[in-house]
């Protein structure tokens, strides 16, 4: 009887033993980002957004807000464009027109001092009448 089990178990590990031997892992994302199958594209953004509760502030309008507010608002920083503008073309010789006049003038929360009167400068200052915060520009009108 031992002679027919040391050939029986030669023979089962044989043709048995080639099973016992493995292959190396690989690895193949899901993601077809990252080389994965373009199929499941789809489904994982559909995942994704589903598990998205974030919501974008900016994207909300704020309606409480009065339109005559948002009126004055863009006529201040048109104002205030078109005064920088000025001042700049004023300085750097671009255009034709007259010098700024001096003088203090008052745009909703803003509060502006041109003084051109020291001949080679331009002295600007803006205060926020709110804050108190003070802005001052000087600017060589020599050229």
């Amino acid at each position: 009887m031992k002679k027919l089990i040391y050939p029986a178990l030669l023979i089962f590990i044989l043709l048995y033993g080639q099973a016992a031997f493995a292959d190396q892992l690989v690895y193949t994302p899901v993601n077809p980002s990252f080389g994965g199958n373009p199929i499941n594209g789809s489904f994982l953004l559909s995942q994704a957004q589903a598990q998205n509760d974030t919501t974008d502030p900016a994207s909300e309008i704020d309606h409480s807000r009065d339109p005559m507010e948002y009126f004055e608002e863009s006529l201040v920083r048109r104002v205030l464009n078109n005064l920088a503008s000025n001042i700049v073309d004023d300085a750097f010789g671009a255009s034709d027109s007259a010098d700024l006049a001096s003088g203090h003038y008052q745009f909703g929360d803003y509060s502006i001092d041109i003084d051109n009167s020291l001949g080679d400068n331009v002295n600007v200052t803006i205060i926020d009448l709110i804050t108190g915060n003070t802005t001052t520009v000087e600017v060589p009108t020599n050229y």
